[in-house]
């Protein structure tokens, strides 16, 4: 039998299997590592279109968000056997960017050309509405009428 106070050379302690753990490293790297290309790409392909960059500041709360989980981890807040969880949060961040990079690299066809004549009756649907055109919601009829005099029809 062993005495208490020794200690073995073999003992192995630890919560999570050494592997798992470079195996959640380097998914760590990939999904930093494309949060940071899409976000390149977002921020370059801004000047084309402005809503880029609400993708590209959408990608940079996300990596932040993951950044966060794994400080939590690190720090003990998530306990040991949540590694599922950076897994999780990582497969997202890395859905998010992959669909990110394609939206902004779509190609859009161009529109085909009709050989419909142009017909009048048919106006475009885009309109402004003057503010002072509007009526204020009421109850009572508008234009000086009321329920038993439409004379003034």
């Amino acid at each position: 039998m062993a005495d208490s106070k020794s200690t073995e050379v073999d003992a192995i302690y630890y919560d999570v299997s050494p592997y798992i753990i470079i195996l959640l490293r380097m998914f760590n790297f990939i999904v930093l590592l494309m949060a940071v290309v899409s976000l390149v790409i977002c921020i370059v392909q801004g000047k084309e279109n402005n809503t880029y960059y609400l993708l590209a500041a959408n990608t940079g709360i996300s990596g932040i968000v993951c950044l966060v989980v794994n400080w939590w981890y690190k720090s003990g807040d998530l306990g040991p056997e949540k590694y599922w969880y950076i897994f999780l949060v990582g497969t997202v961040i890395l859905f998010q960017c992959i669909t990110t990079d394609i939206f902004v690299y779509r190609v859009l066809p161009p529109p085909e050309p009709t050989n419909a004549p142009y017909h009048p009756s048919v106006r475009p649907r885009n309109f402004t509405i003057n503010w002072f055109s509007l009526l204020e919601a009421s109850t009572k009829p508008h234009f000086g009428l009321d329920d038993n005099n439409y004379s003034a029809l």
